[in-house]
């Protein structure tokens, strides 16, 4: 028996749908695969957790376009109630990115394409972030309201790099950020082509943002780490430092104690504890 929610997609694209399975674990959304009556392959996926998620993959596919960035064409999308939206995707054959030293060069390539692409983007719909400095501030008053001694402790990261030179990201170009640059965001097609997936966080903001979340996350090796690095510079986008990516480091773990903590979420602290132990032990 079909749920509300398969039953309204279906009535909206006039053709019928197989809810997915996945092999790898549970995800946030649900998700479907369909043909419409022209047979186009489609990919649907539910989103009944954030608006904003729907609104930026919509506005990312408008900026996507022209980019030349390969990424799944939005076919159509809507709305059912209150709490669930709906984008459907033409679908293609692909498979999971496999990490090896030449997949990561290309990786950090198309990063780079998409920020050179999107170059001074302007758009009232997507979530634009202020200059790293003070996002970094932001996230120091969060953590000063239930742990003071770690508030200090992130301030005098944040006064090492910016204070004594370290880094000189501030301000500058902004972009489209993807938001949630990851392995798991990338996939090849038959071709070996790259494919880029998903942009629920897209955003507008410094470019390296989009290095925050992966420098700890996937490119734990120095090799993978470099290799990244050169790949994003023979984009238009240019070359990107260690020094400036450690100021979006210490963004990101610092973001994650505001949402860790009340959750009693240890794991996720405890990378971020791990983080700051590095950046603390900087040369």
């Amino acid at each position: 028996m079909h749920s509300d929610t398969q039953a309204g997609i279906e009535a909206a694209l006039r053709c019928r749908l197989t809810p997915i399975t996945h092999d790898q674990g549970p995800h946030k959304n649900t998700h479907y695969k369909g043909a419409t009556a022209d047979n186009t392959a489609l990919f649907v996926k539910v989103i009944d957790d954030h608006p904003s998620y729907y609104t930026a993959e919509i506005r990312a596919q408008h900026h996507l376009q022209a980019s030349g960035i390969p990424t799944p064409h939005l076919v159509d999308h809507g709305v059912l109630d209150d709490k669930r939206r709906w984008l459907a995707y033409k679908w293609h054959e692909l498979k999971p990115f496999a990490p090896s030293p030449d997949h990561i060069a290309r990786a950090g390539r198309l990063l780079g394409d998409l920020h050179a692409a999107t170059s001074e983007i302007q758009d009232d719909q997507l979530r634009r972030y202020a200059d790293v400095c003070e996002l970094i501030a932001d996230k120091i008053a969060l953590i000063a309201r239930f742990d003071p001694p770690l508030s200090d402790r992130v301030q005098k990261i944040s006064d090492r790099l910016f204070t004594h030179g370290h880094t000189t990201v501030s301000g500058g170009t902004v972009c489209l950020l993807h938001g949630d640059m990851g392995w798991r965001n990338l996939h090849m097609d038959h071709r070996d082509q790259m494919w880029l997936l998903d942009f629920e966080h897209a955003a507008i903001g410094h470019p390296l943002l989009d290095f925050a979340k992966l420098w700890d996350r996937e490119l734990h090796a120095p090799e993978d780490r470099e290799a990244f690095l050169r790949g994003y510079s023979q984009s238009e986008a240019g070359r990107v430092g260690h020094n400036e990516i450690d100021a979006v480091r210490l963004w990101a773990a610092a973001g994650i104690f505001p949402y860790a903590r009340p959750r009693e979420d240890h794991d996720f602290e405890r990378h971020a504890y791990a983080i700051l132990d590095r950046l603390e032990h900087l040369g």
